[in-house]
């Protein structure tokens, strides 16, 4: 096909969509437009960002885009601390997507911001195009051979197309606040898996500079409607920062957003057209990370992309190479750990105290494991605090493993 605008369109300037643009750009000379519907590529400050070195030293994330790095993660529960040897990295997540913009401008792809993506172009079946609308609300259309849609829990396109049905999906959501002041610990990153602090998920903070620190809550909203005590949101990270631990001079900014999360076990592709990243749910379903496997999502799908245009497929077939690397590399193992990552949430006192108490046991090996998400399934079950209660929840839990 050559009566079209550009050879790919990505929908979305975050990580996910960022990298894409940015591998692709490197290692093809195909034809590429980035819409963003921001005025600047950095106007999206919804992420925490924190992250590994997977994302950091792998993928070459220079030092202005790294806020502060770290040697340790530290657990807790009401009454238990764990602190494990997690090398880690926080980054400043404006400047991570203005990275990846500009080596993807340096690469050859181009650019359009205040273009927001409102649904897909679609002829004989098949994804062609775009629609966005400009800050002048005018409607736009755009033409490629492959459409990538890397809108987050949005899902624009892939929703529309029925890859990702996000009234399935669960929903949980989380505000920050990065913050000048005093911090301690100043060389680790703190999660509190407490319901007192966050019903139904966790609460962070995180060094994030000289005098500067994110602290936040995250909560799944199933659970937190059977641990929650009434406070909403911005009530539980105003009683988060207000520890012993921290102080606050000044807060400098606020993030918030959504993540909509399955086992990410999910069709991608189809004639003409990709998802990635949180738009079809790239999420480790254990602890919500999503920059990692999102940029992960991206190199796959930029790969099979680049093969495709080489063999002049974009057929469902071609593309869905990209479904069967993603579930052959995650596939069990995500759907096991997405239901590890429920009872979890769902703990009562005395099983977030027992699971911080064994995970201080970790071996080295088994702390890699972790970070890598390639668990075994005897360390999973050595972690878990079982409980009698628990096989109640057995059927609401196997619809994880179809």
């Amino acid at each position: 096909m050559t009566d079209v605008d550009y050879d790919v369109i990505v929908a979305g300037s975050g990580p996910s969509g960022g990298q894409f643009a940015r591998y692709f750009t490197r290692e093809s000379d195909y034809s590429l437009a980035l819409l963003e519907r921001d005025e600047n590529l950095g106007d999206n400050d919804k992420s925490t960002a924190g992250s590994f070195p997977e994302v950091v030293d792998e993928r070459n994330i220079p030092d202005w885009v790294v806020m502060d790095e770290n040697e340790e993660v530290i657990l807790e529960s009401p009454n238990e601390q764990a602190t494990l040897p997690i090398h880690n990295y926080v980054l400043d997540f404006p400047a991570l997507q203005e990275f990846l913009g500009q080596e993807t401008e340096e690469y050859g792809g181009d650019i359009y911001t205040d273009a927001r993506v409102v649904g897909p172009i679609r002829e004989n079946n098949r994804v062609k195009g775009v629609e966005y609308a400009n800050g002048s609300g005018e409607t736009k259309e755009m033409t490629a051979q492959i459409v990538v849609d890397a809108t987050g829990p949005a899902s624009v396109i892939a929703s529309e197309l029925g890859l990702f049905d996000k009234e399935r999906a669960q929903n949980a959501v989380g505000l920050e606040y990065e913050a000048r002041g005093n911090y301690e610990p100043e060389d680790a990153m703190v999660f509190s898996f407490d319901h007192e602090d966050a019903p139904g998920g966790y609460a962070w903070t995180f060094p994030s500079g000289d005098d500067v620190f994110k602290a936040g809550v995250c909560y799944v909203d199933d659970f937190r409607e059977k641990h929650g005590d009434g406070r909403n949101l911005r009530e539980l990270v105003d009683d988060w920062v207000e520890d012993d631990r921290w102080e606050i001079d000044e807060v400098r900014a606020e993030h918030g957003g959504r993540a909509l999360s399955d086992n990410s076990i999910n069709q991608r592709a189809t004639d003409g057209f990709m998802a990635i990243g949180d738009s079809v749910s790239s999420i480790n379903p254990l602890f919500g990370e999503g920059i990692r496997p999102g940029m992960e999502s991206a190199d796959m799908a930029a790969q099979v992309a680049i093969e495709s245009l080489k063999e002049d497929d974009i057929s469902e077939e071609s593309l869905r190479r990209y479904d069967q690397r993603w579930n052959q590399e995650k596939g069990r193992g995500w759907r096991i750990q997405k239901i590890f990552g429920e009872l979890i949430y769902d703990f009562n006192e005395n099983q977030q105290d027992e699971f911080v108490r064994r995970s201080d046991q970790l071996s080295e090996e088994e702390i890699e494991d972790f970070m890598s998400y390639e668990i075994p399934l005897r360390t999973l079950a050595r972690l878990y605090p079982f409980e009698i209660k628990d096989l109640k929840k057995a059927p609401e839990l196997g619809r994880h493993l179809i």
